[in-house]
């Protein structure tokens, strides 16, 4: 089955698990923003560059492993350089950029070493969902690790007060306590399957037994920082399957979701037009 991870950090993966990642059926991903900074000081260049980075190596280092790489750009909440101003400024030049499908992964992070500031942090979030509904790109949400519902009910405040359109946005890194709230405001879920979260293949096939299932996402939130899994998509996959899931419910999920909330149809390619 074909599927698609939309919440990975490509920078951080060898050769060797893009190449795995194809073999079990992975054909795209969406590689969000986020720029590891223990210890170093960032600027808005750094950031420019992981941008430029991830549209042009990057895409082309999937390509070898005949993997598809789209974009999404940010300012992370861990990731927020001094001068700031000048990436949300740049951000709709690399909108128009062609592999660019989402604004992410923006949000609140109380463990930000960059911006601890969180009053600063829901201006930046604002700023980048005005950007969004401007150009009506979805935009991706990093959701804290405690405490989801307090986070995720700033989130939904923060999208009504903007009028983002809830269909356009992913509130990622969500568990059981907050899927509801999450389908009930309109706004489509991801569930990432990680090591370090405590939220393995198993718990998440469990968790979309009460999901909606058209307006969910399965990711592995690769990263260079954290335990991390590239296989977290198939492995949900086959644990979907294995507890009574249909091949179309997991196809859904894994594969027709993504390619319909980040529009991937458009790039013309065969194999996400079907």
């Amino acid at each position: 089955m074909q599927m698609v991870d939309p919440h990975i950090h490509i920078d951080s993966r060898t050769r060797e698990d893009l190449a795995s990642m194809a073999t079990a059926g992975i054909i795209a991903v969406v590689t969000l923003t986020y720029y590891p900074h223990l210890h170093l000081s960032i600027s808005s260049q750094t950031l420019l560059d992981h941008f430029e980075r991830a549209i042009n190596f990057e895409a082309w280092r999937g390509r070898q492993e005949l993997i598809d790489v789209y974009v999404g750009i940010s300012l992370n909440p861990v990731s927020i350089p001094p001068d700031y101003d000048k990436v949300l400024a740049a951000m709709p030049k690399y909108i128009r950029k062609e592999r660019v499908v989402a604004i992410g992964e923006i949000g609140l992070e109380p463990g930000s070493q960059t911006c601890p500031d969180l009053t600063r942090q829901r201006e930046i979030v604002k700023a980048q969902l005005k950007i969004s509904k401007e150009h009506g790109i979805p935009v991706v949400f990093h959701t804290p690790h405690l405490d989801k519902e307090t986070w995720v009910e700033q989130y939904l405040d923060l999208i009504g007060q903007e009028k983002v359109a809830p269909s356009k946005v992913v509130i990622d890194h969500a568990d059981a306590s907050v899927t509801k709230k999450v389908f009930d405001f309109g706004c489509n879920v991801g569930i990432t399957v990680q090591p370090w979260r405590g939220l393995g293949p198993q718990d998440a096939a469990k968790i979309l037994k009460d999901c909606d299932l058209g307006s969910v996402l399965i990711d592995s939130d690769c990263n260079v920082t954290l335990p991390s899994d590239p296989l977290s998509v198939p492995k949900t996959a086959l644990e979907m399957k294995r507890i009574g899931f249909s091949e179309d419910d997991i196809k859904q999920v894994v594969f027709e979701n993504p390619a319909r909330i980040f529009n991937l149809a458009r790039f013309n390619h065969a194999d996400l037009s079907d």
